[in-house]
C-alpha cells in the first residue's frame, strides 16, 4: 500500500477539546486558539468511520494532495487503500514523532465539508466541519503517549518531511529516511508491537459490571468498546426491514441512544442495537437494559423500547430477561426479515 506521513499538533488522545489535553505545536492557529482541526482524528463515528484533519491552508489557499503520487488518475477526488501515518511534534516541540496510524483510508484529493451532517456529536460540539482522510475504526491506531519515543522520531533535513504538513515518504531518496519508512511499516502491518489504543468511540456509554465474570468483559471489550462494523450492518439491515415493513415509518434523530423509528400513525419506539453471538446473548440484552433504562430517566422518555440483538434469542430466560422488564426484542429472520416481540 502507498503510505503518506502526515504532520498534526501533539494531543494525548486525540478525543475532543479538553483543557486537559490541549493541543501543542501544529503552528500558529492551535497556539492561538486553544484548539485545532485534528482533536478528534481519533474519535470513532457513528457509521463506524474516523475522520482525519492533517492542515492543508498555506495563505489564502487550500491547496490539494497529489493524489497521483499515491496511485490515484489525474481526475479521481479520492484514492483508496493509503496508509497514513500520523506524526506530531513532541510535546510541541521538535522532533516530530510518529502517533499513530490509520490503515487501508481514503484519501481526498480537497477539503472535504461535514456541511451540518456530523458525524459524532463530539464533531457537533467541537464544530469540527472538514476533514482530508477516513478509515474504519478498526483500522485506526493511536499510539499510548508512554510508547511515543526516540525510536519514531523522524529526522531532519534533505529527504525528510519539509515544511508542509505531509510527506510522500516512499518517495525518499535519503538511506537513513528510507530505513526508518521501513521500520514505521513494519509497525503499521504489526511486524513489531507498540502499545497503543484504538479511537476514542463518539458514542461511548457508562457501562456497568464490567469487572464481572471475563465471558462479559470479552464482550464489552468486542462488541463496547467501539461501533464495530457488525454494528452498523444490523443497524442498517433493521432499517431496511422497518422501510419495508412499517408504512409510513420514519427516523427522528436520535440522542446517545442507537435508533429511533416513528411508524405512520406517530407512535415512536426507541431502539439499542446489539451485534452478537450465540454466547453473548444474554450480556448483550443486560447492557441493552442499562443503557436504555439510563436514556428512559436522561430523556424522559415514556414509549417503547426495543433490543436488537443479531442472534436468535431462544432461551426463555433471556427472553424473560428483556420482556418482564418491560422491553421488546428483535433479531434477524430469513434473508431479510425480523422476528420482533414485546411483552404482553
Amino acid at each position: 500500500m502507498p503510505m503518506l506521513f502526515c504532520n498534526i499538533s501533539w494531543m494525548k488522545n486525540y478525543a475532543g477539546r479538553d483543557p486537559k489535553d490541549p493541543p501543542k505545536g501544529g503552528g500558529g492557529f492551535p497556539r492561538a486558539q486553544g484548539y485545532c482541526g485534528e482533536e478528534l482524528n481519533f474519535v470513532g463515528c457513528e457509521d463506524g468511520y474516523v475522520y482525519g484533519h492533517f492542515e492543508t491552508i498555506k495563505g489564502d489557499i487550500d491547496r490539494q494532495v497529489n493524489i497521483q503520487r499515491l496511485g490515484a488518475d489525474r481526475s479521481a477526488d479520492f484514492v483508496d487503500g493509503v496508509d497514513v501515518v500520523w506524526t506530531a511534534p513532541v510535546e510541541g516541540n521538535d522532533p516530530r514523532c510518529v502517533i499513530g496510524w490509520y490503515r487501508n483510508a481514503r484519501l481526498y484529493r480537497y477539503r472535504q465539508q461535514f456541511q451540518d451532517l456530523y458525524p459524532s456529536d463530539r464533531h457537533r460540539k467541537d464544530e469540527i466541519d472538514s476533514f482530508r482522510v477516513r478509515a474504519k475504526i478498526e483500522d485506526a491506531f493511536l499510539i499510548d503517549i508512554g510508547q511515543r519515543n526516540s525510536k519514531l522520531a523522524l529526522g531532519r533535513g534533505p529527504g525528510w518531511s519539509g515544511q508542509a504538513s505531509w510527506w510522500y515518504a516512499e518517495d525518499t531518496k535519503n538511506p537513513e529516511a528510507r530505513r526508518f519508512v521501513r521500520s514505521i511499516r513494519n509497525l503499521v502491518n504489526g511486524k513489531e508491537l507498540v502499545l497503543g489504543t484504538k479511537p476514542k468511540d463518539g458514542r461511548r456509554k457508562g457501562r456497568a459490571g464490567e469487572a464481572a465474570e471475563s465471558e462479559y468483559c470479552r464482550y464489552v471489550r468486542e462488541y463496547e468498546a467501539i461501533v464495530s462494523p457488525r454494528h452498523s450492518k444490523l443497524q442498517k439491515r433493521f432499517i431496511d426491514y422497518l422501510k419495508q415493513a412499517v408504512p409510513g415509518v420514519s427516523f427522528p434523530p436520535s440522542f446517545r441512544d442507537d435508533l429511533r423509528y416513528v411508524d405512520g400513525m406517530g407512535r415512536a419506539t426507541m431502539a439499542e442495537i446489539k451485534p452478537t453471538d450465540p454466547s453473548t446473548v444474554r450480556f448483550a440484552i443486560r447492557a441493552a437494559i442499562g443503557q436504555l433504562l439510563d436514556y428512559r430517566q436522561h430523556q424522559l422518555w415514556s414509549e417503547p423500547q426495543l433490543i436488537v440483538v443479531e442472534t436468535e434469542v431462544v432461551s426463555a430466560d433471556d427472553k424473560a430477561l428483556a420482556l418482564d422488564n418491560g422491553f421488546g426484542l428483535a433479531w434477524p429472520t430469513g434473508e431479510a426479515g425480523f422476528t420482533i416481540i414485546w411483552p404482553r
